[in-house]
């Protein structure tokens, strides 16, 4: 009896707490899901008894309701990918019909497997349950040795090339031969064309790099010592009180140094508040190379997995793995990489380009005469180690004015944001993002995550689903692709809707898989201050509402960033492909960035986030002299930053070029120094030149990206053109939103990128994509 009071007062509790959200709608329901924790959980158990709801799986996914079900999920993959294959393999070699469906077929296999890869990499690296990333693990090492399996399956791959050279090629769909080449591609990337001995070489070289590269990531936030030991008296005459007795205070954990000398941690805020604060430079100099400085083993590591890369790019007939990385993206070549990051460069540092400017406005605290001085001199004259610390004494002689400046974080809550983006995505594609009740098991975190479908307000269809943790404890800012879209094969009776709807999301018909995209934030919550429930105590804690937070304030740059990370999620929604290949953001790497920094654009133009951004307590708009204020300051080395963008994509490109020697010159592999090299690249492009430390050991891109990083800046400059000829003049313009959809976004990977720009901007050269495309997007060309 007691038990059943118990659960009615639970049950009341949720249904008194519900009846609050059916008296707010629209943008404002969408506002309030992500600004109050107790609106969320109202939301979510509103009209429904929650408390006794199955399991139903993490992501709709019923087989995910335990780490068990991980590998169970997996497991079971495998065997359906396994008479797959039998029986693909089979009809192609025998009838018309299977050679007709054989890449249909191979792109379902594939989504087979990344359904399992990429949930397991989703919970090896964002779940917070332990058990759960030890499943994903195993997970992962079930499903690795079986895709290593198909990578080198010769039959699946001149299956493949049959169909592709046949007669019947001209009965596939233009989408069935780009995913077929592309497939193809990969296949003949990985060595699948070599005779038995070579490709047993090239995997072994294959494996090699990805060891020496997952060492490389391990060690690069290792330093050769966490202590730098500094001259006391310089010390003690050049910093502050406060920052004095802090680390005087560390010095018994210190290693032993002179009676002459102090040792400065290189962990936590110590050494930034000496670059930032200390007025001797011999001090910061010494900080700065000691905390950019990377171990002996570590450049030797770098340098391990570069020389492999080239000679795995030369086994393959590549003169380097630059010319191996871009042969099939949108540069074409290295040259061409080269060309536009030099572009970028000349245009940058050009006489009274806005990079003199900035720093001519920062050189000044160092040198009053900086009137006087050259471009020449304050180029050799401003070091790495000064950038901070001058950047400080800029704002300190701004501290007048700033002092008077308002706190525009109130006007930039969570809530807001989204909301904005809502009306944002309602105005230029239609498209609304709608809350969606999470049910027992769908997200991995019940009080943090919100789920959100993107809806076609002319169709009313439904187009996806993206669930949103902004406040996780383990993932940087990260946008993870769940499930892709994709048409179901039913007329081939490979797979039905009744079994695909039990792992995936579907639309109305069941005839499509819907994608799931997950975006995950590291934001700090912000604790509730004098809130008032409208239900009792113990009403509120029965229904799992104890403890509530306030709404969650950001800053620009936060905004920045969940614009990025939507512009993707869109990406995957608004690319509706047949085929799962090549479906949203499975593009070419140096466009896959373009949808995103475009979205940046939005957060930044003061007639989208004025018109957006609302204080969180008054419901004030955010004044456009306050934004621009406050922009002033975070922007103060704006275009420096980009130049120094285009340092460390020149130098990836240096790196995996044509300077690595061959491995038949044992000597010369023997001199291969990528320090020297790093160096010279530092001096000859000047701006904070660095010429001491050994920091390339500790740029993680250089493994994760080889020779493609430049895409960063070439989908800027791509999105720049792109904004100037859609949205410059009305960002909120619902005809520019349905031409970017209709030439770039619906396309996904399918379609030539160049080709996609070339009807966007209506600029025919584009078309082409060589070397005066290149030029155009780089600036060099009108």
């Amino acid at each position: 009896m007691l038990l059943k009071q118990h659960t009615l007062l639970r049950r009341h509790a949720a249904l008194q707490i519900g009846r609050q959200f059916h008296k707010t709608t629209g943008s404002d329901r969408i506002l309030k899901l992500f600004d109050s924790p107790k609106y969320f959980a109202n939301f979510n158990q509103s009209d429904r008894l929650v408390f006794s709801l199955p399991n139903v799986g993490l992501f709709r996914n019923e087989k995910l309701t335990s780490p068990d079900g991980l590998i169970s999920f997996s497991k079971g993959s495998l065997k359906k990918a396994k008479e797959l294959v039998r029986t693909m393999l089979l009809e192609a070699k025998n009838t018309d019909v299977g050679k007709l469906s054989y890449i249909r077929k191979l792109d379902q296999l594939s989504d087979t497997l990344c359904r399992v890869i990429d949930v397991a990499e989703f919970i090896r690296v964002a779940h917070p349950s332990q058990k759960w990333v030890e499943a994903a693990q195993q997970t992962h090492e079930i499903m690795f040795e079986y895709m290593n399996q198909l990578n080198t399956n010769v039959e699946l791959y001149e299956t493949l090339v049959l169909v592709l050279d046949l007669h019947l090629r001209g009965r596939l769909s233009d989408e069935e031969i780009e995913v077929g080449n592309y497939l193809r591609q990969d296949f003949e990337r990985s060595g699948i064309a070599m005779d038995p001995t070579t490709r047993e070489s090239f995997v072994a070289i294959t494996q090699e790099i990805s060891l020496l590269g997952s060492l490389f990531n391990n060690e690069i936030h290792n330093l050769p010592s966490f202590w730098v030991n500094v001259d006391k008296a310089t010390f003690e005459s050049s910093c502050s009180a406060a920052l004095k007795r802090d680390i005087l205070d560390l010095q018994m954990k210190a290693p032993l140094a002179s009676l002459t000398e102090v040792s400065i941690p290189l962990a936590g805020h110590y050494p930034f508040s000496v670059l930032s604060t200390c007025s001797s430079e011999d001090i910061r100099k010494q900080v700065w190379i000691a905390l950019h400085d990377s171990s002996k083993d570590q450049i030797a590591t770098l340098n391990g997995f570069l020389k492999y890369r080239a000679f795995l790019a030369k086994m393959l007939g590549y003169k380097s793995f630059a010319d191996y990385q871009l042969e099939h993206k949108m540069a074409k070549t290295p040259e061409n990489v080269v060309t536009f990051l030099r572009n970028v460069q000349k245009h940058q540092l050009s006489e009274k380009s806005d990079v003199i400017k900035e720093l001519r406005s920062l050189y000044k605290f160092k040198d009053e005469s900086h009137f006087c001085s050259s471009d020449e001199t304050i180029l050799n004259n401003l070091k790495p180690w000064d950038r901070d610390y001058l950047l400080e004494k800029q704002s300190q002689a701004n501290e007048q004015d700033q002092a008077q400046l308002e706190d525009i974080s109130p006007y930039l809550s969570i809530g807001t944001v989204m909301s904005g983006l809502d009306k944002i995505f309602k105005s230029i594609y239609n498209v609304s993002l709608v809350p969606e009740q999470t049910h027992k098991g769908e997200t991995w975190d019940q009080t943090h995550v919100r789920k959100l479908s993107y809806k076609d307000l002319e169709t009313n269809e439904t187009l996806g689903y993206l669930y949103v943790d902004f406040w996780s404890d383990k993932v940087l800012p990260s946008h993870f692709t769940i499930a892709c879209s994709r048409e179901l094969n039913l007329d081939l009776s490979t797979e039905s809707s009744s079994e695909i709807q039990r792992e995936v999301h579907l639309s109305n018909d069941g005839t499509y898989q819907l994608p799931v995209i997950s975006l995950v934030c590291n934001f700090s919550k912000t604790p509730a201050v004098g809130s008032k429930s409208q239900v009792g105590a113990q009403m509120r804690r029965l229904a799992g509402l104890e403890g509530d937070y306030g709404a969650t304030l950001l800053s620009l740059e936060q905004v920045s960033t969940i614009f990025h990370e939507m512009g993707h999620a869109t990406h995957s929604m608004l690319a509706r492909t047949k085929l799962h290949n090549l479906s949203g953001t499975r593009c070419l790497t140096d466009f896959v960035e373009l949808p995103s920094v475009l979205m940046e654009l939005f957060s930044v133009d003061p007639r989208v986030l004025c018109r957006i951004a609302k204080h969180y307590q008054t419901g004030e708009h955010l004044p456009e002299d306050l934004l621009k204020a406050h922009r002033e300051k975070l922007n103060a080395l704006q275009h420096t930053e980009t130049y120094m963008q285009s340092k460390m994509a020149l130098l990836d490109q240096v790196l995996h070029g044509d300077i690595v020697p061959d491995f038949s010159d044992n000597e010369a592999l023997e001199r291969f120094d990528s320090t020297l090299i790093y160096h010279n690249l530092e001096k000859d492009l000047k701006v904070f030149a660095d010429k001491w430390s050994t920091w390339h050991g500790k740029f993680p891109h250089l493994f994760s990206y080889g020779a493609v990083y430049y895409s960063y800046l070439f989908d800027r400059a791509i999105a720049d053109r792109l904004w100037n000829g859609l949205f410059k003049k009305d960002p909120w313009s619902r005809a520019a939103g349905e031409k970017y959809k209709q030439s770039i976004l619906k396309w996904g990977g399918t379609r030539d990128p160049w080709l996609c720009l070339a009807d966007a901007l209506d600029e025919e050269q584009l078309a082409k994509g060589d070397a005066n495309a290149m030029a155009i997007i780089g600036g060099s060309k009108d």
